[in-house]
């Protein structure tokens, strides 16, 4: 697509004007109905893009938003100056942001699963999802601004039957956000789950997906769900007074 061509011409190197055709023309851009009106400005963190966008995209309704990569494309292009990380000199930079942080390929066919999955890696869509879900139960990942994705936050959102529980963030809030400092402790996410530290994130997914076959897993409160873990979680479990 032209937007990805402009976006492998900028990792290049080369400084391109961003293509406002692609915002604006045919067959790039398409009205949609009921109309939505956007406009441009910043987001100060994800939870204020999260808000925004539940706002100004719910007359579409909930299931036409979410299964829309054209739109969130759209989105992604109309606010890639406030969404795109900047080095100090206000240069682009997009560092390790594959496409799909700011364009979504629909993708249709056999691989149409992990591609949805792999959406959440989209800035927007991601803020969007976050807040529509869990609301500031979530703080510990609306805080962070918009253009960032740890990947803690991808990795538990991505696991999306588990994310929609109403018990796993809460879950992770009270076994990986140090109450102290507020950030994560230490050793809660790796990035190859092959060898997932005991007790971190990745095996939590794990064993939540074990525990499913006897446990009413996305129905349980957090406390319900903190009570059944096995004990390599122990020292992730918060200090009872």
């Amino acid at each position: 697509s032209a937007a990805k061509a402009w976006l492998s011409a900028l990792r290049g190197g080369l400084f391109i004007p961003f293509p406002d055709g692609i915002l604006t023309s045919l067959p790039y851009a398409q009205p949609v109905e009921p109309e939505i009106y956007v406009e441009k400005r910043n987001f100060d963190s994800r939870r204020d893009a999260g808000m925004y966008f539940i706002r100004r995209l719910s007359p579409l309704g909930h299931a036409r938003v979410i299964n829309n990569p054209y739109l969130w494309s759209w989105l992604g292009m109309f606010y890639f100056d406030e969404v795109v990380r900047k080095d100090a000199s206000g240069k682009v930079s997009l560092g390790r942001d594959t496409d799909i942080a700011y364009v979504i390929d629909p993708e249709p066919g056999p691989n149409a699963g992990r591609s949805t999955t792999r959406r959440y890696a989209h800035r927007l869509m991601l803020a969007y999802e976050i807040y529509r879900q869990h609301g500031e139960k979530a703080w510990f990942m609306l805080d962070e601004p918009i253009n960032s994705l740890r990947d803690f936050t991808q990795r538990l959102v991505g696991a999306q039957e588990l994310f929609r529980s109403k018990g796993v963030v809460p879950l992770a809030h009270m076994l990986y956000v140090d109450p102290d400092t507020r950030g994560l402790k230490r050793n809660t996410v790796n990035y190859s789950r092959s060898n997932a530290p005991l007790g971190s994130l990745s095996r939590l997914i794990d064993v939540l997906g074990q525990l499913y076959m006897t446990y009413d897993v996305y129905g349980m409160t957090a406390e319900q769900l903190l009570d059944i873990l096995p004990a390599e979680f122990d020292r992730f479990k918060p200090i009872q007074a």
